[in-house]
């Protein structure tokens, strides 16, 4: 159930259990891919602001207390990414600019360019040339 707080928890929390299960260390970022503004991008904004307000106090007025224990929950920051294959289409939809919660943090032309996106983002990390 998108946009709640808890669907996000969970996603994070079971992309940390495998990262730690493959001896890799837990996540330090979200990347969400979706194709609604309203729903999609609304919702992993609302989360990347949980991020920002709540890093150290990991609160919650949903259901935080329904998750496992918050060493699961590492991620600082959620992206949100934009896919024009479905819900939204550039030519026949625009962006509410003046609604931040629905502004993607970058918009693709579809998911295959959203995860080449992501694996660039996390492969080349502040080097302008890869």
């Amino acid at each position: 159930g998108k946009p709640y707080e808890i669907s996000f928890q969970y996603a994070e929390t079971i992309a940390n259990k495998i990262a730690l299960a493959n001896g890799q260390p837990k996540i330090d970022k979200v990347y969400f891919i979706g194709d609604n503004p309203d729903v999609d991008i609304v919702g992993a904004n609302m989360y990347n602001n949980l991020l920002q307000q709540a890093m150290n106090s990991k609160t919650s007025i949903t259901g935080y207390s329904l998750l496992p224990p918050s060493d699961l929950l590492s991620a600082a920051v959620c992206e949100s990414i934009l896919v024009c294959t479905g819900v939204y289409q550039p030519g026949k939809h625009k962006i509410d600019g003046k609604n931040p919660w629905k502004l993607p943090t970058t918009i693709k032309l579809n998911v295959l360019e959203a995860i080449k996106y992501v694996l660039f983002k996390e492969t080349c990390p502040s080097i302008v040339s890869c």
